[in-house]
């Protein structure tokens, strides 16, 4: 039996959080920024512009942020005014507005304007609004910055709304919050990425290639998990990649003997893994795996030290065994790992019983645990024999009582935003977890 170890948490700490309000929050991308908005607004989110409008859509509210954007502009001192004569075809009665109370400098503006078809990023943000039945359109418009971060804000409305609306308006943007030490945009993050493999390994070739990929010495690296590991974490930065850049360093120099092992060698190392099928199939063909529900994939990996890798389909031919042997060792070796791994679980109950449950330590085979009778039979005696999963990245898993209606819709929320953030993401969808094997939760659209 898997060994667990529960730290019990009050229910007014992680599930007072979930509770619904009339306001969503909303984190810009690489945690640029954050604002909160009316629920009922809806809210559209495309290479990372954010489109808010009110129900009614008679209004709408543009938002994005860039890295020392190169904004048209007057040649002042602030750089903070722009040149209307390339934003729109034609505009007039544009008058400058008193700047927003908050705790970042900013600058407003209002007027109307002729809109023109879209021809660049900062056009973009004026194109997207609904086609309004006149030419002339009205606009505030708000820049924003902090250190090397700008936002642009533009607010297009149509005249005979009312005072109400502007006031939400004025709240969201109040509201918003600008890191003061924001991370470095992806091609930032890249040449420091260059620059620590140059300064730790300057006997090995490296440089970087187009797709976001490092290339260091015969091996090429994606910079996309490290890139969200990063974000979640910036003070592991340098310990990642030495790691990772090591990793291939040692893999290598790896023979035959290593590479190509004898099935007894690692038959206790065998693991299974969890990836996405996109993952799987544009990144891993050849090796070995299947799949499975809610965009998933099972794979195996031979566990080493400090990292793993896949097993090859060649392999199989070689060891003279089926992927349902393969299978079943993994999953044998996936309960032992845990034994000698004492899993740690977060509690969150209420006075009749826990109501949730959370690994508590990152592991690379969190995610697997949801394969495992080991771990199916400790979570059903807090949770019942039927309960929620999720799964938002490799490292993470989340299990809930299926009896917890109230708060199911906001852990789905919560699944998916991990899911796009989160390093080694996996599936943004809920799983039920069963006597008789996992599906996909339909419970909520």
């Amino acid at each position: 039996m898997v060994p667990v170890r529960i730290i019990s948490c009050a229910d007014g700490d992680f599930l007072s959080d979930l509770d619904f309000d009339q306001w969503a929050r909303y984190t810009g991308p690489a945690n640029w920024y954050s604002l909160v908005y009316p629920g009922d607004w809806v809210k559209d989110e495309k290479e990372g512009i954010l489109q808010l409008s009110p129900p009614e859509g008679d209004a709408t509210l543009t938002i994005s942020c860039h890295w020392k954007s190169a904004l048209p502009h007057t040649s002042t001192i602030s750089g903070m005014e722009v040149d209307f004569d390339q934003l729109f075809v034609k505009h007039r009665n544009v008058q400058k507005r008193t700047p927003l109370a908050i705790e970042h400098e900013s600058t407003g503006y209002s007027g109307e304007a002729v809109i023109q078809k879209k021809q660049n990023w900062w056009q973009s943000l004026v194109s997207r609004i609904p086609c309004l039945p006149r030419s002339w359109h009205y606009w505030n418009l708000w820049l924003i910055r902090e250190r090397s971060i700008q936002m642009v804000v533009t607010y297009f409305y149509d005249p005979g709304i009312n005072e109400e609306l502007f006031e939400t308006v004025q709240r969201i943007l109040h509201s918003i919050q600008i890191s003061l030490d924001p991370a470095h945009p992806p091609d930032l993050f890249a040449q420091e990425v260059l620059s620590l493999a140059q300064r730790k390994f300057p006997l090995i070739s490296s440089q970087l290639l187009p797709g976001f990929r490092l290339k260091f010495g015969d091996a090429e690296m994606n910079l996309i998990n490290f890139y969200r590991a990063y974000l979640n974490s910036r003070t592991e930065f340098e310990k990642n990649i030495t790691t990772a850049l090591a990793t291939i360093l040692q893999i290598n120099e790896w023979g035959t003997d290593q590479t190509e092992p004898e099935f007894d060698q690692i038959r206790d190392r065998v693991m299974p893994i969890l990836l996405s099928r996109d993952s799987w199939q544009n990144h891993f063909p050849n090796f070995v795996g299947e799949s499975w529900i809610a965009n998933l994939a099972i794979l195996y990996v031979v566990d080493e030290s400090n990292a793993y890798w896949y097993i090859h389909e060649k392999l199989l031919q070689k060891w003279s065994i089926d992927r349902e042997e393969l299978h079943q060792i993994a999953l044998e070796n996936l309960d032992r790992y845990f034994e000698y791994h004492e899993i740690e679980l977060i509690c969150m109950s209420r006075e009749d019983g826990p109501d949730m449950i959370i690994q508590s330590k990152p592991d690379a085979y969190n995610a697997s645990q949801i394969l495992s009778r080991g771990f199916y039979q400790q979570a059903r005696k807090f949770l019942g024999s039927e309960f929620l999963a999720g799964v938002p990245n490799r490292d993470f898993l989340l299990a809930l009582s299926l009896s917890k209606t109230q708060i199911i819709d906001k852990i789905q929320h919560n699944i998916a935003s991990d899911y796009l953030n989160m390093d080694h993401p996996l599936t943004d969808q809920l799983l039920v977890v069963t006597a008789d094997g996992v599906s996909e939760y339909c419970g909520v659209s």
